[in-house]
């Protein structure tokens, strides 16, 4: 490899993702699914993204597309979307829709889908032969990479300037409709021994549900997965999970031979389609079984298990729209070696919320919401994403995170309207609101909050109070607020009086935020979402 091309091809630390050799914070906006299948949708839809404030479009590439007669590659619109990211001024992360999408295999090729002798089906118990490629058929898994490796070889050269910064192989990978695949390949699969490597996987990983199965059943290192672990829907997520690992891990290292890109694979997760079930709720209730979300994929019941058949996978990564947010995110960053990169997640304010609680708490090397391009102008979601892509977008912000910084987040709701954080030598007590206390407050209200090397406390956020203390036990006052241009990093206002409560205050309105309509003295109620406070000691 030339040192031209390996300083253009970005790269993951202990710290986080390197593009261009600098801290990369990934401001993701995943466009809609056929949103990258002509020149004009694909023209559309990154203006669309470039006009939010993203830094990053995550896109489809679509086997169907890419070789349309087996052997036969078109690189036409994969050459479109590098020309129109770099002309938006966007970095690119291409989506495989290979072998499958959603544990749907609608986006594999025409030669493909009518030659089911060839490339096998999956089957359920109730449904037979499905719209889905077996995991166990070896000649799909190796059309599947060598599809991908040909796609990461014409990046290779066609990416001049580097662009793709990374890319996720297949979508939501896994099995609906039944806890294993019924196919005569996978039957003799399942009748055959154990992986050692899945044994290990499992006796390792007291939390995996199949490890009690394992030791019910005698703690043996060698036997059918019957044998071994039970016929039960946790034996089936097992031994799925190391069938569609073991066929990714056949694609990623047919792509990483080509191009060294960071690969990383999506999680449709075992959540109900419910809000915000809390994780001790989910297993009261028996939480969700394999086949109801997709038995096999990489869900942190299974994760393991991936990462003994898939080393060449850099990330495990959620797509993030129920559940327990925290939950999913520390298991997940614990998957990826202490990394979290969220591909998909909700575009609303509660969404943004989200952003910057992964960003700030669990310093996420990027956040992306799905379906941006769709976006209605003028809307509340609108206002509320291109604001969120500006503050967590601020200069230096990528840089001074986590790895140099310390960094907290805050995110409150109408059922914890208030919290305290601690970060460096302060406690900020935090509540939804206003100064004065005159407007109801609006919810979401969210922020993060950095300590820079330079010193003194930068907030970015929406709609909420916060009171700075020592904590221990001195009294912090407030020396200076400033209130700064999240594109330039300038001083837009030096805030004091009714801003700060007489001084004793830091405030960021919510982005909507109102005058109260029965208070007769008007108050400042827009801002950029972006503060510098210098503080001292009395």
């Amino acid at each position: 490899m030339t040192d031209l091309l390996s300083t253009r091809i970005a790269r993951l630390t202990d710290n986080g993702l390197l593009v261009d050799g600098r801290p990369f914070l990934v401001l993701g906006a995943e466009i809609h699914n056929s949103s990258s299948s002509s020149e004009a949708a694909i023209s559309s839809s990154f203006q669309r993204v470039a006009a939010l404030g993203a830094n990053t479009v995550l896109a489809p590439v679509t086997w169907q597309l890419l070789e349309p007669k087996e052997g036969e590659f078109d690189f036409a619109l994969v050459d479109t979307m590098i020309q129109v990211a770099e002309m938006r001024g966007l970095r690119l992360i291409p989506l495989w829709f290979g072998a499958w999408k959603n544990a749907t295999s609608s986006y594999v090729p025409d030669w493909v889908k009518q030659d089911a002798e060839r490339f096998p089906r999956a089957h359920t118990a109730s449904g037979g032969a499905i719209e889905h490629l077996s995991p166990f058929g070896s000649e799909s898994r190796q059309a599947d990479a060598s599809a991908f490796g040909a796609l990461l070889r014409h990046l290779r050269t066609a990416d001049g300037r580097g662009s793709v910064i990374m890319a996720q192989i297949e979508n939501e990978v896994g099995l609906l409709g039944d806890s294993r695949d019924r196919s005569p390949l996978a039957d003799a699969a399942w009748s055959g021994p154990v992986p050692a490597e899945v044994v290990d996987a499992v006796a390792r990983s007291p939390l995996m549900p199949a490890h009690a199965h394992w030791e019910r059943a005698g703690r043996n290192l060698s036997g059918t997965w019957a044998e071994l672990f039970g016929d039960n829907v946790d034996a089936h997520e097992v031994f799925m999970a190391w069938a569609y690992a073991s066929h990714t891990e056949v694609v990623a290292a047919a792509g990483h031979r080509e191009h060294p890109l960071p690969l990383f694979v999506n999680a449709w997760l075992d959540t109900p389609l419910e809000l915000d079930v809390p994780v001790a709720q989910l297993a009261l209730a028996g939480g969700m079984k394999p086949g109801d979300y997709p038995s096999g994929g990489p869900v942190d019941r299974v994760h393991p298990v991936w990462a003994a058949a898939a080393p060449t996978i850099d990330l495990l990564a959620p797509d993030v729209y129920f559940g327990d947010f925290d939950h999913i995110c520390r298991t997940f960053k614990q998957a990826s070696k202490g990394r979290l990169f969220i591909p998909e997640m909700r575009r609303s304010p509660r969404g943004v919320a989200q952003m910057f609680w992964a960003i700030g708490e669990h310093c996420a090397i990027g956040v992306s919401p799905f379906g941006v391009d769709s976006l209605a102008p003028g809307t509340a979601e609108e206002r509320s994403l291109a604001d969120a892509y500006a503050l967590l977008g601020s200069s230096g912000m990528a840089e001074a995170r986590c790895a140099n910084s310390p960094a907290r987040a805050f995110w409150l709701t109408e059922d914890q309207p208030s919290t305290t954080i601690e970060i460096g030598d302060y406690s900020f007590d935090i509540k939804a609101g206003d100064v004065f206390g005159i407007t109801p407050p609006s919810f979401p209200a969210y922020g993060l909050i950095l300590l820079p090397a330079a010193g003194g406390v930068t907030i970015a956020g929406r709609g909420f109070v916060m009171t700075p203390r020592r904590r221990d036990g001195r009294k912090a006052g407030i020396l200076s607020v400033r209130e700064l241009d999240p594109m330039t990093g300038e001083t837009a206002r030096v805030l004091n009086g009714d801003e700060t409560g007489g001084g004793s205050l830091i405030q960021i309105p919510a982005i909507d935020a109102e005058p109260s309509p029965i208070w007769p003295i008007p108050s400042i109620t827009a801002g950029t979402g972006l503060l510098h406070a210098d503080l001292y000691t009395y």
